[in-house]
Order: C-alpha cells, then sequence, then structure tokens
C-alpha cells in the first residue's frame, strides 16, 4: 500500500498520543493518559471540516468534529488522542482501513470530536 494518498488535497501533519489501558475495577478496561508526552508525527493527512454541533444536554461548549484521511497503514487505534493544530481530538467510533483498487486510493479514515467550552 501506498503511504499517502493521491490527488491535489493540502497534507497536514497530525500528532497522535497512545493511551495505556488499565483495568477500570469491573473486569473490562479503560484508556488513561499517565504523562504528557510529546506527540508522534503522523503525516499525509487530508482535513475536511465536520460540523459544529451545540450540545443541548447542559454543556457549555459545541462539539468540533473533522474527518482526517490518511495514509493506510497509519499506526493508530482507537483510544489514541489525535492533536491537530495543537488542539487534541478524540477518535470517534472505529479507526477505519479504505481499501481502494490502488494503493494510491486505500486510505485510513478517522472522525474527531473535541468539546471546547
Amino acid at each position: 500500500m501506498a503511504a499517502v494518498i493521491g490527488g491535489r488535497v493540502a497534507r497536514h501533519t497530525l500528532g497522535r498520543q497512545r493511551a495505556t489501558m488499565v483495568s477500570d475495577g469491573r473486569g473490562g478496561t479503560e484508556a488513561t493518559y499517565p504523562n504528557p508526552v510529546e506527540p508522534n508525527a503522523l503525516p499525509g493527512w487530508a482535513l475536511d471540516a465536520g460540523n459544529t454541533l451545540a450540545d443541548a444536554q447542559n454543556r457549555d461548549g459545541a462539539l468540533i468534529q473533522w474527518t482526517a484521511r490518511g495514509p493506510y497503514d497509519a499506526d493508530v487505534e482507537r483510544h489514541d488522542v489525535i492533536v491537530v493544530d495543537g488542539v487534541k481530538h478524540q477518535i470517534e467510533g472505529a479507526v477505519v482501513r479504505q481499501p481502494g483498487p490502488t494503493g494510491r486510493t486505500s486510505h485510513t479514515i478517522l472522525l474527531l470530536k473535541h468539546w471546547e467550552g
């Protein structure tokens, strides 16, 4: 597979902070980020603006979303924190690997969310 998807789209370098999975005390695991560390660089991502959604359930902020499309073999996992322009985002749902007919059309899709306020 190709390292970067093709096309005339600006490419961004995202940051990735990997979670440590620990016991939640109920037989499951949960993500924790015990030490703030410099994020690992993930080059080659196209960013599409998502939406801004006012929260109707007693929150003071808004959900800002991005759709990030990047290398098919990108080292990202569901509980990673993704940094876009210095702002930390959570991955909403799964990390999606979209195969294409060629390496230039295969890519990874991340839906990113961040609450402000």
